[in-house]
């Protein structure tokens, strides 16, 4: 421990500040940290940190430090940035929960939420059209979502959505000969690669080991609590695209399945999700104190954030060198377009819960307009969408 501590006595606080910015501003800010300020790292790893985010399940800025952790530290480093960086957004939101449980019925507090939630449902339709702008472009694509919106309706599994989604591209890039099957070529695996991979690997099967025991133990002693971290961590390791693309799993998850949070609570969490500075998936703090107290929020926590940064330690570069593959690229816009669909459920299912009369429903068109034809500032919206909420919710 004390090696682990004076390993990371110089770079551990900028983590944690760069864990106080929003959005973009992560990106900034690690760029002139570690490049221009430290010297620790080059332009082009910031730029391939970003490409890493983007291609990686899980939120794009978690994954984004994760890597640069990684190449300033290996896999410690990658796991140890993630944990700073998400630090602040983990403790205000503990605090954001706690006070929800205990105040989050008297009227003052409902008439907040209830403009913050229909600011909400704006911006995920806001994020739905720049998925579909830039990480789709094809009108197929709206057709893929449709289809995983019915299937979602259908409650067919979600992995099974997503394979679908990713079938229906590749057949699509196959009959307008944008794919080509005999360009192809995989080039066989020796013995020694794979032992070779194994051997630098082996951290991954031991942690797994160390995840499973701990979660039977969890289980034995809170099953609520063991269900919700496997779940989540389930899709934290499937999800791609970014953490606005997670929320229909967990909606699925905490809401319809196992109706740990009602949709009306599952919107307020996410927008005490987006109070804190963190990426959206925060969220699981909260699911996690309202299932199983400061525990459950820790526990949580790590379960939906673990899993892309294991992978982010794991498979980082040789992912990197594929991305602009053909067959790559056709996947990833499977698994978006599919993603449309399932924020469509999301939408409806927060629409219904929260716009209940015509100022709520002008509420969220006018945050909407606001979201697609100006640059404004989430944060500083949502800080406007308090004062107004108080003044006209009554």
């Amino acid at each position: 421990m004390k090696r682990l501590i004076a390993a990371w006595n110089a770079l551990w606080k900028y983590f944690f500040f760069i864990g106080f910015s929003y959005g973009p501003m992560v990106y900034t800010m690690s760029r002139n940290l570690f490049v221009e300020k430290l010297g620790l790292l080059q332009h082009e790893d910031i730029t391939e940190g970003i490409a890493v985010g983007e291609v990686m399940p899980g939120a794009v800025f978690v994954d984004f430090v994760s890597y640069l952790g990684f190449l300033m530290k290996k896999t410690r480093g990658a796991f140890l940035a993630m944990a700073f960086f998400i630090a602040p957004s983990f403790l205000l939101m503990v605090v954001l929960s706690a006070l929800y449980m205990k105040y989050g019925q008297l009227p003052l507090i409902q008439k907040v939420l209830q403009g913050l939630s229909a600011i909400m449902i704006a911006l995920i339709i806001k994020v739905m059209i720049d998925i579909y702008k830039t990480g789709v472009k094809n009108p197929l694509c709206l057709g893929v979502s449709a289809v995983a919106l019915g299937l979602l309706l259908l409650n067919v599994n979600i992995v099974l959505i997503l394979l679908i989604g990713i079938i229906l591209m590749f057949a699509y890039g196959i009959y307008r000969k944008q794919l080509q099957v005999s360009g192809v070529h995989l080039k066989p695996l020796s013995l020694s690669d794979v032992t070779g991979f194994v051997k630098s690997n082996a951290w991954v099967a031991w942690l797994i080991v160390v995840l499973i025991v701990i979660n039977t133990i969890i289980y034995a002693l809170a099953p609520n609590i063991a269900l919700m971290n496997g779940n989540l961590f389930k899709i934290g390791l499937l999800t791609f695209g970014n953490g606005y693309t997670m929320l229909p799993f967990i909606s699925k998850e905490v809401v319809s399945t196992f109706h740990w949070l009602t949709p009306k609570q599952f919107s307020d969490g996410i927008v005490m999700g987006q109070i804190t500075p963190g990426p959206v998936v925060i969220t699981a703090t909260f699911i996690g104190y309202k299932v199983g107290g400061l525990f459950g929020a820790l526990t949580a926590t790590a379960s939906i954030f673990l899993p892309s940064t294991i992978l982010v330690a794991l498979v980082a570069r040789p992912f990197v060198r594929y991305k602009d593959n053909a067959w790559v690229t056709a996947a990833l816009k499977g698994i978006l377009a599919s993603f449309i669909g399932l924020l469509a459920l999301v939408v409806a299912q927060l629409a219904k819960a929260n716009i209940t009369d015509y100022k709520t429903a002008l509420f969220a068109l006018a945050a909407l307009v606001l979201f697609v034809y100006t640059k404004v500032n989430p944060v500083i919206l949502l800080a406007a969408g308090i004062i107004v909420s108080l003044l006209i919710f009554r």
